[in-house]
Order: structure tokens, then C-alpha cells, then sequence
């Protein structure tokens, strides 16, 4: 089991952020860590739970999630909306190491494929 420690982001710039251990809601299985901004509502979020193969599921399912507040530029601490980053990953039992190191991979890579970085940047589709 990896231990639950801060968890560095790099940001566009690639600079390492750290985002600090917030804690695990038992009931949900969510971890979660924190990039504390200027106020509560201005703090940047990751979480992760882990759903592990039972005799009822033969899958994994792996939750990620970033969220990065907008905050008001004329009241700094009232946030607008947000920015969110929702992945999911579904992991047969089944499935062998190496295909799951290329899921992953392929995720990690599309992320940065010029289709994503344009649609993100630039609000613009492939169509």
C-alpha cells in the first residue's frame, strides 16, 4: 500500500505543487489532499478512492479527481465556479500487468496529445 503523504502535481509550468494530506472519509474510501489558497474556498483539491474486485465486481475501479476554484477578482474570497478533472479507471481482474501499464500510459499521454491541449486551451474541437 502507498503511503498516504503529500502528493505533488506538477502545474503547466512544471513546477511541483504540494497538496497536503486533508484526510480519508471512511465511509466513501476518499483521500484527499489540499493546496491551501488565500481562503477555504480558494484552496485547490485531488482526491482518490479505490474500489477493489469483489466476488460480486471481477473490476478495480480507480476514482481521480481534480478541482481548482475561480475565484471572484472583486471579492477574492467568493469562488465563481470551478474547474474539474474527473478520471476513471476500470481494471479487470483479469486484465495482466502490462495492459494496465498501458491504460494508464495511454491516459497519462492523451492528456497531453495536441487534441486535449487545443480543446483546453483554446475551447476547440476536433470537428
Amino acid at each position: 500500500m502507498t503511503q498516504f503523504a503529500t502528493l505533488q502535481l506538477k502545474n503547466d509550468a512544471a513546477v511541483e505543487v504540494p497538496f497536503t494530506v486533508e484526510g480519508i472519509n471512511y465511509q466513501t474510501n476518499v483521500a484527499a489532499w489540499v493546496n491551501a489558497g488565500t481562503s477555504y474556498d480558494a484552496s485547490k483539491r485531488a482526491t482518490f478512492s479505490m474500489i477493489s474486485p469483489t466476488s460480486r465486481s471481477t473490476r478495480a475501479r480507480l476514482r481521480l479527481k481534480v478541482a481548482i476554484p475561480i475565484m471572484d477578482p472583486l471579492a477574492p474570497t467568493k469562488k465563481m465556479d470551478e474547474l474539474i478533472a474527473n478520471v476513471e479507471l476500470v481494471l479487470p481482474k483479469s486484465s495482466t500487468l502490462a495492459e494496465r501499464k498501458d491504460l494508464r500510459a495511454y491516459v497519462a499521454d492523451f492528456l497531453t496529445d495536441a487534441v486535449v491541449v487545443n480543446a483546453v486551451n483554446n475551447f476547440e474541437s476536433v470537428y
